[in-house]
């Protein structure tokens, strides 16, 4: 299998993916342009159209040969001027897993595919770069970041919006030291626009990203510190969870709302498992890391919380996303309701049900925009900020505990 993969590689090498052009470019902007304006996004936001139609116009017209992945950054500059963050470009590679990269054979054709080294190779002297960024504080968005054991990163500032992240050591051999895996370009209020590479098939992607404390929370790159970061740290892996934390307290986690056949199936049986036993004065509802979903799956356990009449404590933070975000608000209009923890990710007024990808003309991108706008006008104030909490939690201890010791009595 190997083997016929690095053939196919070699194929689109030769018949695909030669130099991306200038004309290369424009094919995939006029592409993106035109699949633009057939988004739910843009057919509400009316008032968007001029901005959007002079931002096309500033694009195509600039005569500047771009190489991949800034080409990637400017045909995002053209989506994001809708206030619309489902919609998506990512990279066309084909994927390969971690394993594959055992293979001498495999590993030197992707060395060598320029299809996986588009990526910028930094001139800096990564010793020094290391010694001047290992100075900054933990508050700083320069400075050097790890991802788990496995990579080790230089973030610096490139331009006034525009921090890159070099690679100073990796564990993983499709990349190599120097290349700049990543660029963060900021929207402001520790927003940023993030542009990476994967982590093992190097295939491009971009959501939104927050800096909290020394980390960048979407591929949560973070610097070294001093104490436990409580922020992602005492997860439980169930992703339906219920149990009893004290006499007055019960924890219920809610990690997804899937609406496909099977995530329904999960959420309801688990909906049916609590649903006449909920014996307690506190409720506390664990949405993070909650990716969203539906309503088909959702919906049922607000249903079921807004009779509860004792007080409900939801815990969210920037990755809770879309249907979540959506659950969080009509919960928090409840009288017995308090939002805790950080800012949801902002992900919110649009979605995405029957649209399928599309490969632009170069067949280095794909794309797949919106077509749900349910309650957009709803919806749409909190996209790109997020559902703000009642009160922010500490990520010095365990966010349960402290809810459980500060309000659970």
């Amino acid at each position: 299998m190997k083997y016929v993969f690095s053939f196919y590689l070699s194929l689109i090498s030769i018949f695909c993916f030669g130099q991306y052009t200038h004309k290369d470019f424009n094919n995939d902007l006029d592409f993106v342009y035109e699949n633009l304006k057939k988004s739910a996004s843009y057919k509400t936001l009316r008032n968007k159209h001029k901005v959007i139609d002079n931002k096309y116009v500033e694009l195509k017209e600039s005569g500047i040969t771009y190489g991949i992945l800034d080409s990637y950054v400017k045909l995002y500059s053209l989506v994001d001027e809708v206030d619309d963050y489902h919609n998506e470009i990512y990279g066309n590679t084909p994927s390969f897993k971690y394993e594959d990269l055992k293979d001498e054979l495999f590993l030197t054709d992707i060395l060598n595919e320029p299809r996986y080294n588009f990526y910028p190779k930094s001139t800096k002297n990564l010793d020094s770069l290391e010694t001047v960024l290992s100075k900054k504080v933990l508050t700083d968005y320069e400075g050097i970041y790890y991802y788990k054991e496995y990579f080790k990163l230089a973030i610096v500032q490139k331009s006034t919006t525009i921090f890159e992240g070099i690679i100073l050591d990796t564990k993983i051999p499709s990349w190599q030291p120097g290349e700049t895996i990543l660029y963060l370009v900021y929207k402001g209020n520790n927003r940023f626009r993030l542009f990476s590479g994967k982590f093992i098939d190097k295939q491009l992607i971009s959501t939104i990203d927050y800096f909290r404390a020394g980390r960048f929370l979407s591929l949560n790159w973070e610097k070294e510190r001093a104490a436990t970061d409580y922020y992602n740290v005492g997860f439980l892996t169930e992703t339906f969870t219920k149990k009893k934390l004290n006499a007055e307290c019960i924890y219920i986690k809610l990690g997804s709302f899937n609406s496909s056949s099977k995530g329904i199936k999960e959420a309801t049986a688990f909906y049916n498992s609590i649903k006449g036993n909920l014996q307690s004065k506190n409720l506390i509802l664990d949405l993070r890391n909650n990716s969203g979903g539906g309503d088909k799956s959702s919906a049922q356990f607000y249903n079921l919380f807004k009779k509860f009449k004792g007080n409900i404590y939801i815990l969210v933070n920037f990755n809770t996303i879309s249907n979540a975000e959506q659950f969080t608000l009509k919960m928090k209009k409840l009288n017995n309701v308090m939002v805790l923890g950080d800012n949801t990710r902002g992900m919110i007024t649009y979605g995405r049900n029957y649209a399928v990808d599309k490969v632009s003309p170069s067949a280095f991108f794909r794309i797949h925009f919106t077509d749900l706008d349910t309650h957009w006008r709803e919806y749409l104030p909190y996209e790109g900020k997020g559902v703000t909490p009642n009160y922010y939690l500490s990520s010095t201890e365990d966010w349960v505990e402290q809810v459980a010791r500060e309000y659970c009595k």
